[in-house]
């Protein structure tokens, strides 16, 4: 970068003045803050470093942290990178930043391979065996549970298998045993939204026995427990769930975690809207959107006000969900896009704007089908249906659309109860006997028993 006279410190270069970092005669020994601040992980102490006069000029003096590379925007962007990656460990030791530095390039590598032939190497070639490379994994098994949560579960399942093969000598088995509980979580959650419930259910018993030989980390449990409570309110066993989720929310609280105060409370949310209170869903929204922080999670925050305006709208409330709905901007992932735009198809029925309604419902049903998420799909064709119905009970459209349903409902492999439910519209529309109430009672049905 033109105007700086000095050589850019890249991440690795940043990662290393960690090395040595207890050494006599370093800020440890300088500063009692800068050690309280390394007890509690490398995170909490570089931003000690950065902002403590003391930290600063014992850091000039070894050429740590020069006023030349705190100011340069290049030295600062890699600096944030390191940020990033110490978020993503959970181990503080140097050498794990390593190892989740370089993880992107071991993920490169397998990415031709089989699962099984990813695990067969995972297990016979020792630099696949390292906790940075499990983490990456983790990592990208999150970001793909909404997107791809088929490619969550693989990334969950090979990252289980390497995490079985580290070294206790190296990482200590306790943080061993609570990473492989994270893995296992994982799993469960990916097998959770595609439907495998006993799988999710199986998954989460090896991730509570691995707890038990952990280092006894209230946040690896919450970790676990969090993911469980929704294999629970998916499962409809809302009361040991609610149950969960406010054992969660009382630790969050005493670890002053707002952020995952406001995660939980958009579990709550949907709890309420399936026992038929979208009203308090709605404000549990709310209270979400004012706990999440949105450069922890930007997206999350967006769909928190997606999820309120939908509750609003299911509680009536359309003038308000209207207000809310034209200060959402478009989502970044397209299909939390194709939700948002599902979102203003139902705000438009409700404003009984049913062309346009049936425009949006059109799109989102395309858009679902192309993605292969045909449960989705079956529920927007259900949508259009029901608006076909409010614009003059056009009784042959709405047939093909019942039976348009059932076709993608079979393609996703839904649950028997989901057919059983269809059935019953099938039947009305061949015999000429279908209501709005039949079709809004069909579509509810369907909408509690896909996998969220």
């Amino acid at each position: 970068m033109t105007g700086c006279q000095h050589t850019h410190r890249s991440v690795s270069d940043w990662i290393r003045l960690f090395e040595y970092v207890d050494d006599e005669g370093t800020v440890l020994a300088s500063c009692p803050r800068a050690r309280e601040a390394w007890s509690q992980g490398l995170g909490l102490w570089l931003e000690h470093v950065v902002g403590c006069a003391t930290c600063r000029e014992v850091s000039r003096a070894q050429d740590a942290f020069s006023d030349d590379h705190l100011d340069c925007p290049e030295c600062r962007g890699n600096l944030d990178v390191l940020y990033q990656l110490l978020g993503e460990t959970e181990h503080y030791e140097p050498v794990t930043l390593w190892e989740l530095e370089r993880a992107e390039r071991l993920l490169e590598e397998l990415a031709p391979l089989s699962l099984e032939q990813q695990m067969k190497r995972v297990l016979t070639e020792p630099f696949y065996q390292q906790w940075g490379f499990v983490q990456r994994l983790l990592f990208d098994a999150r970001a793909h549970w909404r997107r791809d949560p088929h490619l969550a579960l693989e990334r969950a399942l090979l990252a289980v298998v390497a995490a079985e093969e580290l070294d206790p000598d190296s990482y200590s088995a306790e943080w061993i045993a609570d990473l492989e509980a994270k893995a296992h979580a994982y799993a469960a959650n990916a097998h959770r939204i595609v439907g495998c419930f006993g799988d999710a259910e199986a998954e989460f018993q090896r991730a509570e026995a691995c707890l038990d030989r952990g280092v006894g980390s209230g946040q690896a449990a919450a970790r676990v427990f969090s993911l469980k409570a929704s294999l629970l309110k998916d499962a409809r066993r809302h009361r040991e769930a609610l149950a969960l989720l406010g054992d969660l929310e009382r630790f969050y609280q005493d670890v002053g975690e707002r952020h995952e105060i406001g995660r939980l409370a958009l579990q709550r949310a949907e709890i309420l809207d399936f026992q038929g209170q979208p009203a308090l869903a709605a404000e549990e929204c709310a209270r979400a959107s004012s706990a999440l922080d949105p450069g922890r999670d930007p997206q999350l925050a967006l769909i928190a006000r997606k999820n309120a305006i939908e509750h609003l709208i299911a509680a009536g409330d359309s003038k308000h969900a209207r207000s809310l709905f034209d200060q959402l901007p478009p989502m970044p992932e397209p299909l939390e896009e194709l939700r948002r735009r599902w979102v203003e198809g139902n705000l438009l029925r409700a404003e009984e704007r049913h062309g346009d309604a049936r425009a949006v419902y059109e799109e989102v049903r395309r858009g679902f089908a192309d993605a292969d998420l045909h449960y989705n799909a079956a529920l927007a064709t259900l949508d259009l249906a029901l608006t076909a119905h409010l614009e003059g009970g056009r009784l042959h459209e709405v047939r093909l659309m019942a039976e348009e349903a059932t076709v993608q409902l079979t393609l996703a492999g839904a649950k028997p109860q989901a057919f059983a439910a269809q059935r019953l519209l099938l039947q009305a529309t061949q015999e000429g006997a279908v209501t709005l109430a039949v079709l809004e009672q069909v579509r509810r049905r369907l909408a509690t028993l896909q996998p969220s």
